[in-house]
């Protein structure tokens, strides 16, 4: 009885925990990218300088968090990668538009799924920990540590258009 009452409990803490791994839905008023191409839209905020001495982009010196929305495509037939789009804090001139790659192998595990976005000045390397996360990599391939207030780390979320009223 015991061992149907803890299985019992197991199945509910599973439907729950696998109920709660999904993308949350973000209001937008920019056009959204839709359709089978694309693989996904994760977003993130991450410390400013640091992120900016990485990718080789200048911002301001009072520039404290970095708002992050990368837009991954892909071919809908082959799955292979395409292009790739950045808007953010730190591009708010120009978004970054490029090509990705995947890879493997990271500094603790060579079987690591990684993301490799070719970007003007720089190659932002992102570790896929599963299909709604990734990590932001330093140039080792080592995961960058955030601090108090931010990570390197982006979410999957889906958008949908703002209402007309706000």
């Amino acid at each position: 009885m015991k061992k149907l009452l803890f299985l019992a409990l197991l199945l509910v803490f599973s439907v729950t925990v696998i109920a709660q791994n999904t993308p949350p839905i973000v209001p937008t008023s920019r056009p959204i990218s839709a359709g089978p191409e694309v693989l996904g839209v994760f977003a993130g905020r991450c410390p400013c300088q640091e992120l900016a001495t990485l990718l080789k982009v200048t911002v301001s010196s009072e520039c404290f968090k970095s708002k992050w929305e990368i837009t991954l495509f892909h071919d809908p037939k082959t799955h292979q990668p395409t292009t790739f789009q950045l808007i953010g804090t730190a591009f708010r001139k120009k978004d970054q538009n490029g090509a990705w790659k995947i890879s493997k192998g990271i500094k603790n595990d060579p079987e690591a799924t990684v993301y490799e976005l070719q970007m003007e000045n720089a190659t932002l390397q992102l570790l896929k920990a599963d299909d709604n996360l990734l990590f932001m990599l330093n140039h080792d391939r080592s995961l960058l540590v955030g601090n108090e207030l931010f990570s390197y780390t982006l979410n999957r979320i889906e958008k949908k258009p703002m209402s007309a009223s706000k």
